[in-house]
């Protein structure tokens, strides 16, 4: 009996391996998947290229501008001056040599107007770039007029000054003589120092 009931155990054996298909298996549930992307995350925006070549203006900006020298335009406006009386008589011989404005102010013998005109003269570009490095002054006359003459980095000649429109201006300037002629014309007081002219006849001789 014992082996009638080991062949049955095998016959069975057999035949769920033949023809028995165990039932399936329920599938296990599975969670849902998951969207590992993050909620609201986006690309990093493309880096923007920066050129750091220095442009005109960027350079002008970074460069201290250059410090101009002063003008006779950017003086202090100089008093009304007044035209004294023309009474002739003689000059008043001089012997001052100005290079800076502190000659300048030691000049007492000079008018105060005149002073002042110089200090925008002595040291001080003009108007053609020129400037005017030294003044060396032979006379003056009550009447508004100095007689000297003047260097600068551009020439040299001598120099008569005066008064008109209320304010010191040149009169003449030049490198050779004048005809004496001219100096009269121009109202100038005979008898400046060392004022040397041309007579009618072409000849040197003293105003």
């Amino acid at each position: 009996m014992r082996t009638a009931v080991f062949l049955t155990g095998a016959l069975a054996c057999v035949a769920a391996l033949s023809g028995c298909s165990p039932e399936p298996a329920a599938p296990s549930p599975t969670a849902p998947a998951v969207d590992m992307t993050t909620p609201g995350a986006t690309e990093p925006p493309p880096t923007a290229e920066i050129d750091i070549t220095p442009t005109e203006s960027s350079e002008a900006a970074e460069s201290p501008e250059p410090v101009e020298a002063p003008t006779a335009e950017s003086t202090t406006t100089l008093s009304p001056v007044e035209q004294p009386p023309q009474e002739g008589g003689p000059w008043t011989k001089l012997d001052l040599t100005l290079r800076s404005g502190a000659d300048i102010i030691k000049a007492t013998d000079l008018p105060e107007s005149l002073r002042a005109f110089l200090t925008t003269r002595v040291g001080v570009e003009d108007e053609t770039g020129c400037v005017t490095q030294e003044v060396t002054l032979h006379g003056v006359h009550a009447d508004g007029f100095a007689y000297g003459t003047e260097e600068s980095n551009c020439a040299g000649g001598e120099v008569v000054w005066g008064i008109t429109d209320n304010a010191w201006h040149y009169i003449v300037q030049f490198g050779d003589a004048v005809p004496c002629a001219d100096l009269a014309y121009n109202g100038i007081p005979e008898g400046a120092p060392g004022l040397r002219c041309l007579a009618a006849d072409g000849t040197a001789q003293d105003y």
